[in-house]
């Protein structure tokens, strides 16, 4: 099947109808690692759930005053395991004139790049206050350097597509919750401190459709190899 033909396969749309899809470019750890990622959140989120469930009764026994008690995250909304992902580019809206461009100048960005060996470690908020913060997030280590120029070439090639991308500074980071409106995830953040996985070796990215609100939330459309 043509490629334009499966993708409109795919959209679901007519071929006179046009079409764009939401699309952003990631990295996915290896099963290994998100095991251990699992480990670490599923403990936090098992916790912040305890907390949001005892926090009415302990705030009652201790007067009616809920700042009495440090809390976890005030009940966030964790992801799912098969949505967690570090994004190099988030592309936005990408019509079907610009789409083909937009793949061509990203492969060759990809070949260009070498395959950098990182870990998850540690985490943080977004914002960097952590007790006003809306999202919950692991971290990368090793060779982000190298993860922060391919995220750059993606960017270039992007713009060269013309595409208009962010240009606020790369953070790579693999969201684990969120919560709006903001709240203290001071201790969430803390517990992050223990996240440790093992190394590996970025040998691929991908080319990601989001569905949101939709399940699954992400599809790949197209894996490049990098160097």
């Amino acid at each position: 099947m043509p490629a334009g033909m499966l993708l409109r396969t795919i959209i679901g749309k007519d071929d006179d109808a046009g079409w764009c899809m939401r699309l952003f470019v990631a990295v996915y750890p290896p099963q290994e690692v998100l095991d251990e990622v699992g480990r670490v959140a599923g403990a936090l989120s098992a916790a912040d759930r305890l907390d949001v469930a005892g926090g009415a009764l302990d705030t009652a026994d201790r007067g009616g005053d809920p700042g009495a008690r440090p809390r976890l995250g005030q009940g966030l909304r964790w992801r799912a395991p098969e949505e967690w992902h570090f994004t190099l580019l988030f592309l936005g809206e990408v019509g079907e004139q610009e789409l083909p461009q937009v793949r061509r100048r990203l492969a060759a960005a990809a070949a260009r790049s070498e395959s950098p060996e990182v870990a998850v470690r540690g985490g943080g908020t977004f914002p960097g206050d952590t007790e006003q913060a809306t999202v919950l997030w692991a971290g990368l280590e090793g060779d982000v350097g190298a993860v922060t120029l391919l995220a750059d070439r993606l960017r270039k090639a992007a713009r060269k597509a013309g595409l208009k991308v962010d240009r606020r500074p790369f953070v790579p980071h693999l969201t684990l919750a969120t919560r709006r409106p903001p709240t203290d995830m001071t201790a969430l953040r803390y517990g992050l401190s223990a996240l440790a996985t093992p190394f590996w070796t970025v040998g691929e990215i991908h080319l990601v459709r989001s569905h949101h609100p939709r399940r699954p939330r992400y599809q790949t459309l197209t894996t490049w190899e990098l160097g």
